[in-house]
């Protein structure tokens, strides 16, 4: 199970990587302006990684919130608006990853700027019915980057791919996703979980 975390927060990072000419500020902006659009998503998703694919249950509230449950694996990630928590429920343990180091963070901020910010579009494509996004964190060189799909008609998120430094792919596809802002209270919290104490046994929290 530790080797599935470790795998599976590195390929969560993303950041600088080769620069393309081929960006077109109409779909940039277009991504832009439905991305600030959106207050609540929730639906499934499929992850394909290392040719396994894992099923899901995507929530997300913006600003700053995002919950991702697997239907076969004993983990959950939640993001409570300020860090992205990865619950292992097995072991009863979490590690906390900085929201900014992820695909959510883009989505999730309270303004998200794809011209002037700390985001760099790299490079866009138009197909048919969708286009896409390349695109980085200025300043993380080597880390890899991330494209995220949207869909033309209805204007919706179809996907996010992501690529580490070593080259390892994560694909995330959504299906099914709605507009959804009643969440429960503590619907973007850990209910319980437990933390390996530095100074000697487990500290528990609720």
């Amino acid at each position: 199970m530790l080797k599935k975390i470790c795998l599976f927060l590195s390929v969560l990072m993303f950041g600088m990587g080769q620069s393309y000419a081929a960006v077109d500020a109409a779909l940039v902006d277009k991504a832009e302006k439905y991305l600030n659009a959106i207050t609540g998503l929730a639906g499934t998703f499929v992850q394909t990684a290392n040719g396994r694919q894992e099923l899901g249950q995507f929530s997300m509230l913006r600003p700053g919130r995002v919950r991702l449950d697997y239907d076969n694996m004993p983990v959950q990630l939640i993001s409570d608006g300020q860090d992205l928590y990865f619950f292992d429920k097995s072991l009863d343990q979490i590690t906390t990853v900085p929201i900014t180091s992820t695909p959510a963070g883009i989505l999730i901020r309270k303004n998200v700027n794809l011209t002037n910010a700390d985001i760099n579009v790299i490079e866009t494509v138009d197909y048919k019915n969708s286009f896409a996004l390349k695109m980085n964190l200025r300043g993380q060189e080597g880390l890899g980057h991330m494209t995220v799909v949207i869909d033309k008609s209805p204007v919706k998120l179809n996907s996010w791919t992501v690529v580490d430094a070593t080259g390892a792919t994560t694909d995330v596809a959504f299906r099914d996703l709605r507009e959804k802002t009643n969440f429960g209270k503590n619907y973007f919290q850990i209910q319980r979980h437990k933390t390996i104490s530095t100074s000697g046994g487990d500290d528990y929290y609720d």
